[in-house]
């Protein structure tokens, strides 16, 4: 749902001064065609803890908008707080009573970061690029065996409440915002009636190769979440207590503007995190649940892929695929979840294979 409505940006003033003509006008950045169109109303703007991780007061930046009539992101202040009502136009996240903390639940989450042709992926490892033919087939053989989606704040919602998800549930997550996810993974994800967990780089939002504020609202209304990847990918092992609270908080809110809704959920940057990373989360009062680097699918070798380039680092090490997944998705340990990454040599077999697994363990 969007709430609150913003007027656009003056497209152009004219001014005669003297017999000379000034012309001047605004620009936008360009979107994928194939983006639906949503609605053009936008958000109101907070101007509470505005800057960085030393806030200083600074003047309230001219909104630019987007052809949809959408402001683009690094319009909106900065703010640097997780509290609801420094964006107030934003859908809180649901508070209740934790049902049963004891509750153990064996839901597969998998990561994915790119999905988009080889030609088109530039620099990105290539452990790291799906094919779209590819990520297709992985999820037509997981739509076959019965297997269904929910996202990673519904995954909260079940612990929080004590409710255990049918079998064959699982979770789609995709990492660093490319505008890839909505380009081609987007139609495949609805192909198939799935959803995903968007871990989206707040500060590039709107940035060149990355989703777009439209993309992000599109996703949301189809019923996508957008999750915290902090602001700039940084790693929340490392730097001060209040750049991290920065890179946490200012992201939170920055994606509440953008989306119309505080997101629930944070991937840490490179899968590194340790005791004072999960702090840092669960300080944002909004962020319910965080998800590490975890379990690596078996590959099928593929001939453009670079021996050693389809692991990222982590801050402990990988299990070999041979060993019994690590099954933490309890309440307690909410801020440390590990997921399944996949890769462009997974299989369809390979997937169900390591899927029906971990749901076995349980």
């Amino acid at each position: 749902m969007i709430r609150g409505n913003r007027v656009p940006a003056l497209a152009g003033i004219c001014v005669a001064v003297l017999l000379v003509a000034v012309a001047c006008g605004s620009s936008s950045p360009s979107t994928l065609t194939r983006a639906p169109t949503p609605s053009a109303s936008g958000l109101s703007r907070s101007t509470a803890s505005v800057g960085g991780p030393n806030p200083t007061a600074s003047p309230t930046p001219t909104v630019s908008g987007t052809p949809e009539g959408l402001p683009i992101a690094s319009s909106f202040p900065v703010v640097n707080n997780c509290d609801p009502k420094s964006v107030p136009d934003a859908i809180p996240v649901r508070r209740g009573i934790v049902a049963a903390a004891s509750l153990t639940l064996h839901v597969p989450i998998l990561e994915y970061h790119r999905i988009v042709p080889s030609a088109e992926a530039g620099r990105s490892l290539p452990g790291l690029v799906v094919p779209p033919e590819t990520f297709a087939a992985q999820l037509e053989g997981v739509a076959a065996a019965g297997w269904h989606t929910i996202t990673m704040a519904t995954l909260a919602d079940d612990l929080q409440a004590g409710v255990k998800p049918p079998p064959k549930t699982f979770v789609i997550t995709m990492d660093d915002g490319w505008d890839d996810g909505y380009a081609y993974a987007f139609p495949i994800l609805q192909q198939h009636g799935f959803v995903a967990t968007y871990f989206v780089i707040a500060g590039r939002i709107d940035l060149s190769g990355f989703l777009t504020s439209a993309h992000v609202r599109s996703l949301v209304a189809a019923g996508d979440e957008i999750g915290d990847h902090t602001m700039s990918h940084f790693n929340l092992t490392g730097g001060s207590a209040a750049t991290r609270q920065y890179e946490v908080d200012a992201a939170a809110a920055r994606i509440a503007q953008v989306s119309g809704q505080w997101p629930e959920s944070l991937a840490y940057p490179g899968g590194h995190e340790n005791a004072q990373a999960a702090a840092s989360v669960a300080a944002c009062q909004e962020l319910r649940i965080a998800v590490i680097e975890g379990l690596v699918t078996p590959q099928t070798p593929v001939a453009s892929q670079t021996p050693g380039t389809s692991k990222k680092p982590s801050a402990s090490p990988t299990p070999r695929p041979t060993e019994p997944p690590v099954l933490n998705e309890t309440w307690a340990n909410r801020f440390t979840i590990p997921r399944i990454r996949v890769g462009p040599g997974t299989t369809s077999a390979n997937l169900l294979g390591e899927l029906d697994r971990y749901q076995r363990a349980g």
